[in-house]
């Protein structure tokens, strides 16, 4: 809502990566426990917006493109396969003072990066809780919202857990966790290059059911690996249950969204993925340790089926919406031409010239 209402999306996505950079660079060099929890929580605060600005901004500056939008999406996704691949062939650095710096170089390049941006349209002062209550009555958001909720509470456990899990089969270490991590997210950046010509028309609608549908399978199987193969065989997987899925919920959420309110819906996206992943680090944790990663595994799979009936159901609401609005204008259209025929008569029996 501070990026819709008075600072503009690319300004405070420029402020926010500048703050966490600083935070980074506390982190790295704190020796304090009090210096440590506090720049944390200013890293939290402001690089928990980064991802819903970066994406509100790209939409906003791109139009309704998805095509667009998924080309700019897959460089991220290359930068979390490069630091993938440099934790498996240097190890993790217990103190974690590079990392930290590197992450607060990172943030500054992408400050800088974003301060080359044109900010768009400039922020309304326009009421924005009207827009968002106006939404928040639309049950297809709603339901993409819940929906993304229950699937992230399942893609929550992969993320938190996987590695603990994969480290209790024979052989696996956390250098070749970290290269199937690489892995599944190459296989992701190939297949974002593809993937705009599913969002278009009606078929992408069904871009969501299909990743959650590859998500319930995806989470079973590795419930049921029994060796590292059988474990990275469905690492490729991740190119749909994360990047397709991650650009056809985004897609969803700003398609149907009105300008001015664009980082704010982002947010609240943002926010229901949170909801999911928190959920599923908390009580993954329980459940890891009381029942085993199996059990947590095939839950999890559980949850993208959930995911699955509430995106079906989403799509049979438009789906029901789109027929009612086309049998109304039909209506409309019947209704003028018989009008219009029956003035023709009128005037033609009167010996008037239509």
């Amino acid at each position: 809502m501070l990026a819709d209402r008075w600072f503009g999306t690319i300004k405070l996505l420029r402020i926010n990566t500048a703050i966490a950079a600083m935070a980074m660079l506390v982190l790295a060099s704190s020796r304090s426990i009090v210096a440590t929890v506090a720049a944390f929580s200013v890293w939290a605060f402001t690089s928990s917006s980064l991802t819903p600005l970066a994406d509100a901004g790209a939409y906003r500056l791109l139009g309704p493109s998805s095509s667009g939008f998924a080309y700019v999406r897959v460089f991220g996704s290359i930068g979390f396969a490069l630091s993938a691949l440099a934790l498996s062939a240097f190890g993790v650095d217990p103190e974690l003072r590079v990392p930290f710096a590197i992450a607060a170089a990172s943030y500054v390049g992408s400050s800088l990066a974003a301060g080359k941006l044109p900010e768009g349209p400039p922020p309304t002062r326009a009421p924005l809780a009207a827009s968002v209550r106006l939404l928040a009555r639309r049950a297809d958001a709603l339901l993409l919202w819940l929906g993304s909720a229950f699937y992230y509470l399942g893609h929550g456990a992969f993320d938190a857990y996987f590695g603990p899990f994969a480290r209790t089969l024979p052989g696996v270490r956390a250098e070749t966790v970290s290269f199937g991590w690489a892995v599944g997210v190459t296989s992701e950046v190939i297949v974002l290059w593809f993937v705009p010509r599913l969002l278009v028309g009606r078929l992408r609608r069904g871009v969501l059911i299909g990743a959650a549908a590859v998500a319930a399978l995806r989470w079973w199987l590795i419930a049921e690996a029994q060796t590292p193969l059988s474990l990275w065989l469905q690492q490729p997987l991740h190119a749909i249950t994360f990047g397709v899925w991650y650009l056809a919920f985004i897609h969803e959420n700003q398609a149907r969204t009105d300008d001015s309110i664009r980082a704010t819906v982002q947010g609240v996206a943002a926010a229901c993925m949170g909801l999911g992943m928190i959920s599923a680090t908390l009580l993954g944790g329980y459940v890891l340790e009381a029942l085993g990663g199996r059990v947590l595994f095939r839950l999890a799979s559980g949850a993208a089926l959930l995911a699955l009936t509430c995106y079906a159901l989403r799509q049979w609401l438009i789906g029901r919406g789109e027929r009612r609005s086309a049998r109304e204008q039909s209506v409309d259209a019947g209704g003028s031409s018989a009008r219009e025929r029956g003035n023709n008569n009128a005037l033609a029996s009167s010996g008037a010239q239509p």
